[in-house]
């Protein structure tokens, strides 16, 4: 009887264990790296040390996208006289196109790094994603996956930017129709950029949240904060790596580190020395003739 209890305890206890990982990581990771985080014999989620590469991409653009929205919004209700429930219908009309917008872009980036390249998606933030490398599961050359992640998903957002500027040449075409008839323009899509920060080292990575409430499998510690300063100097259209993610693209991919350049020292916000910076470029020959096509300027990358 004691045997009986014991293993009913344990498969109950094991089941309850793989629900909660499913819960956590179902969406957060794909179906290969969730079927090894089932498997794995010596998983630790409760907090350990990892030595991990973390990425963060921001949606560059989508605040003056934003503002412009609302400043145009504003001009609508006061120009037709709008007031009440039709005001308010109109804004949450153009509140849902607004996040909208954003999520196709924060979508395509999370779907290209998760089901294609393996990464643990640790949250959105705003016009953000955070994600990384190496753990829960140990994960061999995890800074070359994650820099390959994030040239694939500068590649896809420049290549729905292409998708979206032809169709803005064909509104453009449609509101000279529209405004012969009387009708209002259609507006056009924007074209946002993205500015990603890459950084390796040693984090603390684990559970983290109230006892009470959902807790969300994190990283966290100063190479993590690295990471985060590094996507804040990218600019637009622009991947940057710390010295650390470079050395191990020597290591373990020195094609791809060949390719990257030195950029000048930066000094950042919570480390006391400069910091040597990388670029790495994922722009591809063809993409060359963009930067000569004038509907779609705002596709080459500027610097902040």
């Amino acid at each position: 009887m004691t045997y009986v209890c014991t293993i009913a305890w344990r498969v109950i206890f094991e089941q309850e264990a793989r629900r909660k990982i499913i819960a956590s990581f179902g969406q957060a990771v794909s179906k290969k790296i969730l079927d090894v985080i089932l498997a794995s014999d010596s998983l630790s989620l409760g907090g350990s040390r990892r030595e991990i590469t973390v990425l963060f991409s921001d949606v560059r653009g989508f605040t003056e996208f934003a503002d412009t929205s609302q400043e145009r919004v504003e001009n609508y209700i006061k120009q037709n006289n709008l007031t009440g429930a039709a005001a308010e219908a109109y804004i949450d009309e153009q509140a849902r196109e607004t996040l909208d917008t954003v999520n196709k872009y924060l979508g395509l980036v999370a779907d290209t790094i998760i089901n294609k390249h393996d990464a643990v998606l640790d949250k959105f933030m705003g016009d953000c994603v955070m994600a990384f490398w190496g753990a829960p599961t140990p994960y061999p050359r995890h800074a070359v996956a994650c820099v390959r992640a994030t040239i694939a998903a500068q590649r896809a957002i420049h290549d729905f930017n292409q998708q979206r500027a032809l169709e803005n040449k064909s509104r453009e075409v449609e509101n000279q129709a529209r405004l012969s008839a009387g009708l209002p323009p259609k507006q056009m899509l924007p074209l946002l950029l993205l500015g990603s920060g890459i950084n390796t080292g040693m984090a603390t990575a684990g559970w983290m949240g109230s006892a009470s409430e959902t807790k969300n499998y994190t990283v966290f510690g100063r190479e993590v904060n690295l990471a985060s300063r590094l996507e804040g100097l990218s600019g637009r259209g622009r991947i940057f790596i710390s010295e650390a993610t470079y050395q191990h693209l020597l290591r373990d991919d020195p094609a791809l580190a060949a390719t990257c350049t030195l950029q000048p020292p930066q000094k950042v916000k919570g480390f006391a020395a400069t910091i040597n910076v990388f670029e790495v470029p994922w722009r591809l020959s063809t993409d060359a003739a963009v930067a000569t096509d004038t509907t779609s300027t705002s596709l080459v990358s500027k610097t902040s």
